[in-house]
C-alpha cells in the first residue's frame, strides 16, 4: 500500500469519527461559533473556517468557547480572530 493511500484512509476514518474535523478540513463557515479548535504545536486557537494552514489531526483539541481555549493556554489566531464577531455576524448587525 502506498503512503498516500494510507493517509487518505486515515483522514476518511477521522472525518467519520468526528464531524468537527470534517468542518475544519472543509473550512466550513457554517460551523463557526459552534466550536473552536486549538493547535498544540502553535499555541493558537481558531474558528473552523480559518484560512491558516491546516494542522495535523493529532495536534488538534476542540473547545466549546473561546474562553475554554484561552483557559487551556491558547491564544487567539491573528488571521481569523475567533474572539471577535465573525464577518457574517458583523454584516447581519
Amino acid at each position: 500500500m502506498t503512503s498516500s493511500a494510507s493517509t487518505t484512509r486515515r483522514i476518511n476514518r477521522n472525518i467519520r469519527q468526528d464531524p468537527r474535523w470534517a468542518a475544519i478540513l472543509a473550512r466550513d463557515p457554517a460551523a463557526d461559533g459552534t466550536f473552536y479548535y486549538s493547535v498544540r504545536t502553535t499555541g493558537v486557537y481558531c474558528r473552523p473556517s480559518c484560512a491558516a494552514r491546516q494542522p495535523l489531526r493529532e495536534n488538534v483539541r476542540f473547545h466549546a468557547t473561546c474562553a475554554d481555549a484561552e483557559q487551556a493556554g491558547f491564544r487567539p489566531c491573528k488571521r481569523c480572530r475567533p474572539e471577535q464577531p465573525s464577518s457574517v455576524d458583523r454584516q447581519a448587525a
